[in-house]
């Protein structure tokens, strides 16, 4: 227990002699800033286009679901004549 103490002791002089940890901080108001000067640019010239991307992009959406609508309603009707459709192809063209 004896040599604990003694490094024990050691670690506490050590560290008190440490210099201070404030060095390495911003300065004050550094964040304030900051955020001020990224508020004050310019915005990028293709700032404007994002907007029309997301209209466009819901656009493009919207098309999509009415084509496989489309095609899945016209599918199902097809499937109805599709029976009467083989026995033609069958009779036509003589396959037994």
């Amino acid at each position: 227990m004896n040599q604990f103490d003694q490094r024990w002791q050691k670690l506490v002089a050590l560290a008190r002699q440490a210099p201070d940890a404030d060095e390495g901080r911003m300065p004050y108001g550094f964040a304030v800033r900051l955020a001020a000067q990224v508020a004050a640019r310019r915005p990028a010239p293709w700032a404007s286009l994002e907007r029309f991307a997301v209209r466009g992009l819901l656009a493009a959406a919207a098309c999509c679901a009415a084509a496989v609508a489309f095609n899945y309603f016209s599918r199902s009707s097809e499937l109805t004549e599709d029976a009467g459709l083989s026995e033609t192809v069958v009779a036509v063209l003589d396959i037994s």
